[in-house]
């Protein structure tokens, strides 16, 4: 079985990290970080460096790493669509801001945390033990899972030939 791919992402990619975690990618920033930093860490850690620097992109230095050139997340996705998928499993299943695997968690426990609505129709619910938000499949989930699915699939269901 392949192992799943980690990334490590400058800090102007905030937005794109976010994306890949939601997709259940273990996507790291470092903050304020030296370029040797970021290269040690991507080596040891055997993580893909993602950039918007082409000055970083043509280092010398060997270790994993993507130049990036769109500003749009979206955009950025769909230029990584060949290394990503869709995993239902693994999907939803990282905090988005702090990285951390999300923990299910009994509706009781955080029913004085969470709306009288929400606590009323949704049975399944997350949190992240680092930050202590609360995670569940409302509107908003299903149009990021569709948003992620067609980003990532498009480029699988019509290959260019």
């Amino acid at each position: 079985m392949q192992k799943r791919k980690k990334f490590l992402a400058t800090e102007n990619l905030n937005r794109l990290a976010k994306w890949l975690r939601i997709l259940g990618y273990d996507t790291m920033i470092l903050k304020n970080a030296s370029f040797a930093k970021v290269r040690n860490v991507a080596q040891k850690e055997r993580r893909i460096y993602l950039t918007r620097s082409s000055k970083e992109a043509k280092s010398p230095h060997r270790f994993s790493r993507l130049l990036l050139k769109s500003d749009n997340f979206q955009k950025q996705l769909c230029e990584l669509s060949s290394i990503l998928e869709y995993d239902q499993e693994k999907a939803f299943t990282r905090c988005p801001l702090c990285n951390r695997q999300l923990l299910k968690i009994e509706p009781c426990k955080i029913k004085s945390r969470i709306p009288k609505y929400v606590f009323e129709n949704f049975q399944e619910f997350r949190y992240c033990r680092k930050c202590g938000r609360i995670f569940w499949q409302g509107s908003h989930y299903h149009k990021m899972k569709n948003m992620l699915k067609e980003i990532i699939d498009k480029d699988k269901q019509h290959p260019i030939l």
